[in-house]
């Protein structure tokens, strides 16, 4: 594993969570000190968080914030991060979305945020609601509901035919945010910045 180079690390699921978190912290002027690490994917916490832990580098960070999707239990996926922590040593926080005491301190959020269920793709669709491309998906989900085999995860079938209808083609919402094409001004995205602010 590369070394840690900075004093802040923040840690998300996936290549894709990669790009929207950096996508949002230059929208937020958090460039100094901070670096973006994927684990893999939500079912590489338990294997990457140790290792990221005992990168070279790790001993000089100061913030350590994680993220990742509650799926369907924001509390279990809290739990599972927490316990993970403290299998190293670690001081993470007694609560959600908050930041523990210790050295470093570590903060973990479940996406999408003030929910027990979901996503970044739920997080992300709600930033562009009242967008007009959202009228076209939402008719899109409407009938692709009734199918035989419908997609297996709405929202992530959702944001790909909203991104589908932007002017220029984006594969990811991490693509998409990279593009601009999710609202960071949104206040559906509170929760998350307050969160994020730590990493200053």
């Amino acid at each position: 594993m590369e070394p840690i180079r900075e004093k802040k690390v923040l840690a998300v699921e996936g290549k894709d969570e990669v790009n929207f978190f950096d996508a949002l912290l230059k929208h937020l002027g958090i460039t100094d000190d901070v670096e973006v690490r994927d684990v893999g994917g939500k079912y590489q916490f338990k294997s990457k968080l140790p290792a990221l832990v005992r990168t070279t580098g790790f001993s000089d960070v100061e913030v350590f914030a994680i993220i990742r999707d509650a799926d369907t239990d924001a509390n279990a996926a809290f739990e599972s991060i927490r316990d993970i922590l403290k299998g190293q040593d670690l001081e993470p926080p007694s609560q959600i979305n908050q930041f523990s005491d210790g050295n470093p301190r570590i903060g973990i959020f479940i996406m999408p945020g003030n929910s027990d269920t979901g996503m970044l793709e739920d997080l992300c669709l709600k930033t562009v609601d009242e967008q007009p491309a959202m009228e076209c998906a939402n008719v899109f989900i409407d009938c692709a509901s009734g199918l035989r085999d419908p997609p297996q995860v709405m929202a992530k079938a959702k944001a790909q035919v909203f991104l589908a209808a932007m002017p220029e083609i984006a594969n990811s919402v991490g693509v998409g945010a990279q593009k601009g094409y999710w609202n960071f001004n949104s206040d559906e995205l509170d929760d998350l910045i307050s969160f994020i602010d730590n990493l200053r």
